[in-house]
């Protein structure tokens, strides 16, 4: 397993675990998108932006609501470029090389 499918593991584990991460990744026009603060809790995801239905999770991305956007975000598994656990300093962000 290299670092970029490590860290992408990591981010599916937090958010299954209803923690809110801060992730950094490839967008699809090729800019970096640096500490988007992603959750699946759904305490802290507003009432009216709750999921409709139940889908499983495509084993190539990883889907989460962008809590400073505030709206769902999707992007490809291969494209983690970072991650830390949201209580940590966005400095100290650890990347893969």
């Amino acid at each position: 397993m290299n670092a970029t499918e490590s860290l992408a593991k990591l981010v599916r584990t937090a958010l299954s675990n209803g923690e809110t991460v801060r992730v950094s990744f490839v967008k699809n026009d090729g800019t970096l998108a640096v500490d988007r603060q992603i959750t699946r809790n759904l305490t802290v995801i507003p009432k009216d932006m709750h999921p409709k239905f139940v889908r499983a999770d495509h084993p190539h991305y990883i889907t989460g609501f962008d809590i400073k956007k505030n709206g769902w975000i999707r992007f490809h598994a291969d494209s983690v470029r970072g991650c830390m656990d949201f209580s940590r300093d966005a400095e100290n962000m650890t990347f893969a090389s």
